[in-house]
């Protein structure tokens, strides 16, 4: 496994694995890195590619009140796994370099960006693709990996990627749980003892939905009582709970299209989860 902070010094490396027939697959992450990232460094071995995996925290996609300073660095035990779980490369590149890294296109806007997660942070998606068009100008990735916990910024991603006629397909890949079904996050680091038993109230009370969804009736009033045992269970705020299609159009009936998104905060830290209906 090679670690990589020269933008110039990767592209050499990346040109002689092209030369000789190889794909390039990218799984892009900010570190503090858990089986959820594992899953997908793991989905791109399976096709038997160079498997390059970029450990960046973008600044960007932070608020000037989020947690960019605290957010988890774990460089040394991120290597250690990622060189167990056959990475090829790792590149962690040097904030100035990257950040100035100038690409051909403009990074286009799209409605959905504004709905769910894009109303509370508006500086996430467009620090996001920002940071993404950067690396798949400079790593060139024939396809790269995104997890379906985020599924909000996936769709993003794959609408950009379209939307500029770029020769890398975005594969999502399933959700990672823990045995309480508790969505695995970095994040999930900041939860004390007592927030992570609140935590796993969510996704609990969240798989009790699609089955009250599917019978159509007063969706609003399920999802606001459901909103309401939230609060009483220990949640401080609740961002968002519905239902939209997967293309996160407002749906206008329940189908097998549908899935159930929230987002919550417990104490300092914000949780997101979506399940199918």
């Amino acid at each position: 496994m090679k670690l990589v902070k020269s933008i110039n010094y990767l592209n050499k490396i990346l040109d002689r694995y092209r030369s000789d027939g190889f794909k390039i697959h990218l799984t892009p992450t900010m570190g503090a890195l858990h089986a959820g990232h594992l899953k997908l460094v793991k989905e791109s071995k399976k096709l038997k590619s160079i498997v390059v995996v970029s450990i960046f925290v973008n600044p960007t996609q932070f608020g000037p009140k989020e947690d960019y300073k605290n957010y988890p660095r774990t460089l040394k035990n991120d290597l250690k796994v990622l060189k167990k779980y056959g990475a090829d490369i790792v590149f962690t590149p040097i904030q100035k370099q990257i950040l100035s890294h100038k690409t051909k296109h403009n990074c286009p806007q799209f409605a959905i960006e504004k709905r769910l997660c894009g109303k509370s942070r508006p500086n996430y998606f467009p620090g996001v693709k920002n940071i993404v068009l950067k690396l798949f100008d400079i790593v060139q990735p024939d396809a790269a990996f995104f997890g379906e916990k985020d599924y909000q910024q996936y769709l993003v991603i794959k609408k950009m990627t379209e939307s500029l006629k770029l020769n890398t397909r975005i594969i999502c890949v399933k959700t990672v749980r823990d045995r309480n079904g508790l969505p695995l996050s970095s994040r999930n680091k900041y939860l004390s003892g007592q927030e992570f038993k609140i935590a796993i109230k969510i996704n609990k009370l969240l798989k009790k939905l699609p089955p009250l969804i599917r019978t159509k009736l007063k969706i609003n009033k399920i999802l606001n009582h459901t909103k309401k045992v939230l609060i009483d269970h220990g949640v401080d705020k609740i961002d968002y709970l519905t239902v939209l299609n997967d293309d996160l159009s407002v749906r206008k009936k329940i189908s097998d299209k549908s899935r159930i998104f929230i987002a919550a905060k417990i104490g300092n830290t914000r949780l997101i989860d979506n399940i199918k209906i």
